[in-house]
């Protein structure tokens, strides 16, 4: 993920928006605290790479007791 700052969107909204198209997501920041999430809505593989419910087979295993569902969430939306 990208970070950009309020103040570089307004100079360099054509590089977001490349950015963007490239399937990129960009953390909006003001003032030094995160503001949004900007996601791009058409993805040239359908699935972003990162995307932790994508991936979430990778962490399951037959050979450990299952995980809790607070173990869960924290896994897919971190924390």
């Amino acid at each position: 993920m990208k970070t950009i700052s309020t103040s570089q969107l307004r100079s360099r909204t054509r590089s977001l928006v490349r950015t963007l198209e490239n399937g990129t997501t960009v953390s909006l920041t003001y003032r030094g605290h995160k503001l949004a999430n900007i996601w791009p809505l058409k993805l040239k593989s359908g699935v972003r790479a990162d995307d932790p419910l994508y991936r979430f087979h990778r962490l399951s295993s037959k050979f450990v007791k299952p995980l809790t569902d607070r173990q869960i969430d924290r896994l897919v939306y971190g924390g």
